[in-house]
C-alpha cells in the first residue's frame, strides 16, 4: 500500500495512516491494541514523521520574507533586497548655553570650543556631542553655543587592524548601537595622526574607484557588519591600516522626555585653556525624543520589499512615502499624493504628509529640510512639498444600556470597559492614521462586547476640523476646510429662502454647523462665531442673552454635498488657540465616515460616556442648533494607542 494523503501532518492523521498501512500486512496483528508493544512503536514512528514534517515546513516557511518569523531570516532576506534594517535609535535633545572667556595678552579669545563627549546629564542618562563644536565670542568675551544637539548613550570606539591573511569580519560588537551616529575614519597605520574619513554608501553608480565609503548590513543577534570596497565600488582597504568605529550605545526610548539637564561637558578657548561652568543654566530648545528600538521584523518584513521597488528613485507617489520614511526616521506614517489629486489641481508637484512619531506637527526648517533630501530622488522636474496632516475628528456622545441583574460591576467600571474597547476598536481599525475610517456599526458591537451586561448603545456623532487662521495680525484673508464627505442637511426639501428674514413664509432650516470663537477688526472686542443658514450660506453672530445677532448673512459658503467650508473674507485679530478655529458639524452619513481628501488622518476624541440600566430613555438626537465648538479649545485626546498632539508653531525653526 502506497501513502494516498501527504496533506495530513498532524499527529493523528499520521498514526491513523500508519495503522491503514499495517491492515494490509498479515504479519502484524496488535498494532491497534494500545497496550502492546508494537502500537509504542506506531507512536515513536507518529511522533518522528510529525516533528519531522514540522521543522521542514517551518524551515521552508523561513526562506520566504512573508512566512518568515525569526528575526535573523527576516533580515537576511531583506539584504538580498538591499534594505538595511534601521538600528536602535538614540534619544536626542536641543539645548542652549553660554560661557564667559578670559582675556589673553589683552583680548578676548576669537572663538570657544565645546569637546565632543558627554555634556549634560538628565537624571540617569548622559548625553553627548559626536563632534566639537565651536562658537564665536563678542567684544566682551561671552560665546553662545545656541541649538547644540546632544546624543543620549555612551560614546564607544572600537579598532580593527586590517589583515588580508585571514577573514575578517568589521563588526560593531555592542548592541542598541546608533548606527546614526556611527562614524567611521581610517589610518595608514596605529602611528599615523593623519586618518580618512568614510562616509556611507548608498548608490553604487555613484561610488569610484578609489571613493571612501563603507557599506552596513545587520547580521546575528541584531549586531551590524561595516565592510569596504573592493577596488572597483569604493577603495579597498590594505594590510596595516587601522580602522576605528565610533559611534553611541543607548538606552533608547527610556531617555525621552527628560526636560532639565545639568551641564558637565568640557570647554577650552582657542589657546587651549579650559573654562569653568557656563553663564546661568542651560535652555533647553527641545526636549530628548526619537529614542526607539530597533526596527521591528513586522516593519522590516512591510518595507523592504517596498524600499526595493523605489530603486533609489521617486517615480510614483508610493516611492516618495517609502523613500520619505528613510530620509526622516520620525516618521510614524507617511502617505503621498500628487497634485492633480487636489482641487483646483496643482501640477509639477507631489505632497507628503507626514505623521510624526512625536505627534507633533513639522517646522518650516524640518519641511524645507526633508523636502531638499527628496530632489535627489525625484524625476524630471518633480517638486516634492511636505505638508501637514490634516486631522479630522469623529466625536461621539455614548448612551449606554446596561443589565444590573447581569453585573456587579459599578457604573464607573463599566464606562473603564466601554473606554478599553473602543480603544481596541481604534488600534484594529487602524484609526488615527492615514486611510483609516469610522464604521458606527463596528464602533457599537465593540462597545457591546465590553461586557455582558451591556444591552445597547446609542451614539450621537459630530464632525471637528480645525480652521489654520492667518498668524498676521489684522490680515484679510479667506479661510476654507474640506470634511471630505457630504454634511446633513436639515431640510432638502426647501432648497431657496432665507431663514434669517423672520418671514414666515419662508421655511426656517437648522444649521448644521458651527464655529469656535474669534474677534474681527471691524467689531473689535466682540466675541463672535458663524454657523451655516441651512442654504448654503455662513453667517456671523454674537450672544446678547439668550439671542443671536447677525452681523453678516454672507460671511461664506458651505456644500453640503461635498463638506467643503469657505469663511472670509474676513480680517481675524489675535487668532484664537495658536489660529486653530474648531469647526464642528453634523455628518450626513454617521453610519461610514470616510473622508476622501488626501492627507488626512481620522481620530476619535474621547467620547462622553453615560451608562444607565436598561428602561432608561435615551436622549434625544444632538439639538441641530445646540453644536458646541468650544470644548474643542484644546486639541482633544483621543483614544487611539497614541495620541495626536496636532500643536506646533510653524514659524518657529526648531532643532530637530
Amino acid at each position: 500500500m502506497l501513502p494516498n494523503n501527504l496533506t495530513q501532518m498532524d499527529f493523528d492523521s499520521i498514526k491513523a495512516s500508519i495503522k491503514d498501512y499495517l491492515r494490509t500486512r498479515s504479519e502484524f496483528t496488535d498494532y491497534d491494541f494500545e497496550g502492546s508493544t508494537l502500537s509504542y512503536l506506531v507512536d515513536v514512528l507518529a511522533y518522528n514523521t510529525y516533528y519531522t514534517a514540522f521543522n521542514a515546513n517551518m524551515a521552508v516557511n523561513e526562506t520566504f520574507l512573508s512566512s518568515s518569523t525569526i528575526r535573523d531570516n527576516v533580515v537576511s532576506i531583506a539584504k538580498a533586497l538591499n534594505y538595511t534594517p534601521r538600528s536602535s535609535r538614540a534619544a536626542k535633545a536641543c539645548v542652549t548655553f553660554s560661557v564667559q572667556s578670559e582675556l589673553y595678552n589683552e583680548a578676548y579669545p576669537q572663538y570657544v570650543s565645546l569637546k565632543k563627549g558627554i555634556v549634560a546629564t538628565g537624571g540617569a542618562y548622559s548625553f553627548n556631542v559626536l563632534e566639537d563644536v565651536n562658537a564665536t565670542t563678542d567684544n566682551t568675551g561671552k560665546a553662545t553655543f545656541s541649538k547644540v544637539v546632544m546624543y543620549e548613550g555612551s560614546m564607544l570606539t572600537f579598532q580593527y587592524i586590517v589583515s588580508s591573511f585571514k577573514k575578517q569580519k568589521f563588526l560593531i560588537p555592542t548592541d542598541k548601537a546608533d548606527t546614526d551616529t556611527l562614524r567611521i575614519t581610517v589610518k595608514p597605520n596605529a602611528q599615523s595622526t593623519q586618518e580618512d574619513v568614510y562616509v556611507l554608501g548608498a548608490d553604487v553608480t555613484s561610488i569610484q574607484a578609489d571613493s571612501r565609503v563603507y557599506f552596513l548590513s545587520e547580521t546575528e543577534d541584531q549586531r551590524y557588519e561595516v565592510t569596504f570596497g573592493d577596488g572597483v565600488i569604493g577603495r579597498k582597504l590594505q594590510d596595516g591600516e587601522v580602522i576605528n568605529l565610533s559611534y553611541i550605545k543607548s538606552k533608547e526610548a527610556a531617555a525621552n522626555d527628560i526636560q532639565t539637564f545639568d551641564f558637565v561637558g568640557e570647554i577650552e578657548d582657542q589657546y587651549s585653556r579650559a573654562i569653568n561652568g557656563i553663564d546661568g543654566d542651560l535652555m533647553v530648545n527641545e526636549r530628548s525624543q526619537f529614542g526607539d528600538a530597533p526596527e521591528s521584523i513586522e516593519s522590516i518584513k512591510y518595507t523592504a520589499p517596498r524600499d526595493y521597488t523605489t530603486q533609489l528613485r521617486a517615480v510614483t507617489a508610493q516611492d516618495y512615502a517609502i523613500i520619505t520614511k528613510k530620509v526622516y526616521s520620525n516618521a510614524q506614517s507617511v502617505i503621498a499624493f500628487g497634485g492633480d489629486e487636489l482641487v483646483p489641481p496643482v501640477y509639477g508637484k507631489v505632497y507628503i504628509a507626514i505623521k510624526t512619531k512625536t505627534g507633533n506637527l513639522l517646522n518650516n526648517a524640518t519641511k524645507l529640510t526633508i523636502a531638499k533630501d527628496l530632489r535627489q530622488y525625484s524625476m524630471a522636474s518633480i517638486e516634492p512639498v511636505i505638508t501637514d496632516p490634516a486631522f479630522l475628528y469623529v466625536s461621539t456622545n455614548l448612551f449606554v444600556l446596561y443589565d444590573p441583574t447581569k453585573t456587579s460591576k459599578s457604573i464607573s467600571e463599566l464606562q473603564s470597559l466601554v473606554l478599553g474597547a473602543i480603544e481596541q476598536f481604534a488600534q484594529q481599525e487602524n484609526i488615527n492614521n492615514f486611510g483609516s475610517a469610522f464604521s458606527l456599526s463596528k464602533y457599537q458591537k465593540a462597545i457591546g462586547l465590553a461586557d455582558s451586561s451591556i444591552d445597547s448603545a446609542t451614539t450621537q456623532t459630530t464632525l471637528m476640523r480645525y480652521m489654520q487662521m492667518n498668524s498676521s495680525t489684522d490680515a484679510v484673508d479667506t479661510y476654507c476646510i474640506d470634511f471630505g464627505q457630504p454634511l446633513y442637511d436639515s431640510n432638502p426639501s426647501n432648497d431657496s429662502g432665507d431663514s434669517s428674514t423672520g418671514n414666515d413664509s419662508v421655511c426656517y432650516k437648522e444649521p448644521i454647523l458651527k464655529s469656535g470663537q474669534f474677534i474681527t477688526t471691524d467689531k473689535p472686542g466682540v466675541i463672535q462665531y458663524f454657523e451655516d443658514d441651512g442654504f448654503g450660506n455662513l453667517r456671523t453672530y454674537y450672544n446678547s442673552g439668550s439671542s443671536k445677532i447677525y452681523t453678516n448673512n454672507s460671511a461664506g459658503s458651505i456644500d453640503y454635498l461635498s463638506g467643503k467650508v469657505c469663511f472670509g473674507p474676513v480680517a481675524i485679530t489675535n487668532p484664537p488657540g495658536g489660529g486653530n478655529l474648531p469647526v464642528v458639524s453634523i455628518p450626513g452619513n454617521p453610519s461610514e465616515i470616510r473622508p476622501d481628501t488626501p492627507g488626512t488622518i481620522l481620530s476619535i476624541p474621547t467620547p462622553e460616556i453615560t451608562v444607565v440600566p436598561i428602561g432608561t430613555l435615551p436622549p434625544n438626537t444632538i439639538p441641530l442648533n445646540n453644536l458646541n465648538p468650544e470644548q474643542y479649545a484644546e486639541i482633544p485626546t483621543t483614544v487611539t494607542p497614541i495620541a495626536i498632539d496636532n500643536t506646533g508653531d510653524l514659524n518657529n525653526i526648531a532643532c530637530f
